[in-house]
């Protein structure tokens, strides 16, 4: 039995996820609403005897024990699986070279910090010399509640009062130097980074003191100041109030970023809890993807003046690049389907009231604050009415730079109504015929497919003499003998071998009118967990760095990684003309064995319906099989018709 099956065996699911979600008995299963979205009505459901969830909302997710805690926690597996081995009284495998001393160091650090932290708060609240900050928080409107639960502190304008209070809890200054909170001095001896100043402790998204902000109440100083790089806090991949904001940005569906710890501090005092801020930065990569894993939905609301501006353009640019995207079939004017890529995503932009800024906006009135973020612009009108002031729209030059800037933005929109629309904007502000846009905008469609894709020109030749003989090649490969493996684990080979033809596989079950491939398609936990690791550098740059990998896995995953490699040689032969037909047809396998899972446990559910005379509850389960049945009907089709132009299998064994 390996680590995951130990841990699952020793584990009631009912309690772990108990501990987040109150569960209610209902015949052989747990009922609860679920955590990820807002309902009313339970629809979330667990399932003891196989240790098993499934939301049959609107989610429509479900996993594990460690599928659960990696969505509830925001936490990758590696973290999970300590988490739930610890709570299982499990004893991991060792820890690469090196990497146990990093763990503990980090650690350490995470301790500095957090007493750092204490201690800065205590002063706040505290100590004599603390009145100014105290005041000036006074007159910001931040609360005391909110001094506590945020731990906001002070540190006093004293050269060694924090270095002397935790090297006398036993840690060096060397430790202190790790943790970013001493600055070493030329001739000798340490002093403290941060002196005289307000202290906003930064965290992860599990809470853990990460790093500080500092601001001065001196006008004679920089005003603002971060930790600087450690081996825990980077400023680019932290956001301020994460730790506070995660479970109302899930509830809320949607995030609001702001630039300022006080835009944050205000927020959450007046009970908007899903905003978060970016430290006065732009937004970057690293804050889009903590975003991404808890909601899809984002909103802007810097500083309404010129670098706020600038920010909020080089923010959108960031979350449009790093959140996921998704192949759409359109409908061309010809009859004919274009695939094109569409953010997995909404961005909308607030726009402020001159000279306020969000804090201001909040202590003034919510009400206008909740109107302002519902009235939220969309990103192409933001760019429309940003263009009007970046662009000299009276030159050709500058009419070319504000088209080509916001007709890709058009591009993305799926609806054709929405898209008129726009296009109807652009061209009155370019003042320039509409239909020249329209063209531009079809020419960018065909060159703008997704990798791999059809253009309309290839969609339209499927049929030629081309397209024939390519079919009749397919029907003469000749089967590769002696490759024997599950069908999940062959999955893997071929993304390592061939990391394009995820594409392929999401493509076809797009035509299904299907979901694209994801973790729930792997039933089995460590080969999900490196599924993920794979989509995610996939997606990422396009290829599959295996000594990447490597390192950041968990020793656990390891032995699936190497199982897989050893496997690979064994398809090494294999053409890429059959790799990328082949593919296509594992993907419809897999999303058949997870309708199936998922038919058996709604079968289940309609069983115990009708035990307990629950008419109602039964209709419903068996409308919701009907409907699943429909799928894999429509799928079994496709991959028939598929396999009878591939021709013998013999010699793959995959059950």
């Amino acid at each position: 039995m390996g680590v995951i099956d130990d841990i699952k065996e020793r584990l009631d699911i009912v309690d772990v996820i108990g501990a987040y979600v109150p569960l209610k008995k209902a015949g052989r299963t747990y009922k609860g609403l679920c955590p990820f979205h807002n309902e009313k009505t339970p629809s979330f459901i667990v399932f003891p005897d196989t240790g098993t969830w499934h939301c049959f909302g609107a989610c429509n997710i479900g996993g594990d024990v460690f599928s659960f805690v990696m969505r509830r926690e925001n936490m990758e597996f590696g973290e999970a699986l300590r988490l739930l081995a610890q709570r299982a009284g499990v004893t991991l495998e060792p820890q690469r070279e090196g990497e146990a001393a990093e763990t503990r160091q980090r650690d350490r650090v995470l301790k500095i910090n957090q007493l750092a932290a204490e201690y800065f708060h205590y002063l706040l609240m505290n100590a004599p010399d603390a009145a100014g900050p105290r005041d000036y928080l006074t007159r910001r409107g931040i609360n005391e509640e909110t001094r506590k639960s945020h731990q906001l502190g002070y540190s006093r304008d004293d050269w060694h009062a924090l270095g002397q209070n935790l090297t006398a809890k036993g840690y060096t200054p060397a430790d202190l130097m790790e943790a970013g909170l001493v600055i070493e001095k030329k001739e000798g001896g340490h002093y403290d980074r941060f002196r005289g100043r307000l202290m906003f402790p930064i965290r992860d998204p599990r809470g853990n003191t990460v790093g500080f902000g500092a601001r001065a109440l001196d006008d004679s100083i920089p005003k603002y100041m971060n930790s600087p790089q450690t081996g825990v806090f980077d400023k680019s991949g932290v956001l301020y109030g994460i730790d506070k904001a995660r479970d109302a940005i899930r509830d809320e569906g949607y995030v609001v970023i702001v630039e300022g710890y006080m835009d944050v501090l205000m927020a959450h005092q007046c009970g908007r809890r899903n905003v978060v801020a970016s430290m006065g930065t732009a937004l970057t990569d690293k804050q889009v993807r903590i975003i991404k894993k808890l909601a899809k939905k984002l909103v802007l609301a810097l500083d309404p003046d010129a670098a706020g501006n600038q920010a909020t353009v080089r923010g959108l640019d960031v979350a449009k690049e790093a959140f996921d995207r998704k192949p759409v079939p359109v409908l061309t004017a010809r009859g004919l389907v274009r695939y094109e890529d569409q953010l997995d995503a909404e961005i909308r932009v607030v726009e402020l009231p001159a000279g306020q800024d969000p804090d201001e906006v909040l202590k003034e009135d919510v009400g206008k604050w909740d109107a302002l973020v519902s009235g939220a612009l969309p990103v192409v009108e933001y760019y429309l009415r940003n263009a009007v002031a970046r662009f000299d729209l009276k030159s050709p030059k500058g009419k070319g730079a504000a088209a080509r800037e916001v007709l890709p933005l058009i591009q993305e929109i799926s609806s054709s109504v929405e898209r008129a629309h726009y296009l109807q904007q652009l061209a009155h502000l370019l003042r320039v015929d509409e239909r020249a846009l329209q063209q531009e905008l079809e020419r960018k469609g065909t060159r703008l497919h997704p990798r791999g894709g059809q253009t309309e020109a290839a969609a339209a030749g499927s049929d030629s003499a081309a397209g024939r003989g390519t079919t009749e090649r397919v029907g003469r490969l000749s089967a590769q003998p002696g490759l024997t493996c599950g069908l999940e684990q062959y999955v893997l080979l071929l993304l390592l071998k061939r990391p394009d033809v995820l594409d392929l596989m999401n493509r076809a079950l797009l035509d299904l009118g299907m979901e694209p491939l994801g973790a729930e398609d792997i039933g089995d936990s460590e080969k999900r967990a490196l599924f993920i690791a794979l989509v995610e550098q996939i997606q990422a740059g396009g290829t599959v760095q295996v000594e990447t990998l490597r390192r950041e896995l968990v020793p656990s995953l390891l032995r699936t990684l190497e199982e897989a490699q050893a496997s690979l040689e064994k398809v090494a032969s294999l053409s890429d003309e059959w790799v990328e037909i082949d593919a296509v047809h594992r993907a419809l396998m897999l999303r058949e064995q997870k309708l199936r899972r998922r038919m058996e446990e709604l079968r289940f559910l309609q069983e115990d319906a009708r035990s307990q005379q629950d008419g109602e509850a039964a209709k419903q389960w068996g409308h919701m099989v009907d409907d699943l049945a429909d799928q894999l009907v429509r799928l079994q089709r496709d991959k028939a018709a598929r396999t009878s132009l591939k021709g013998p299998r013999a010699g793959h064994t995959l059950e």
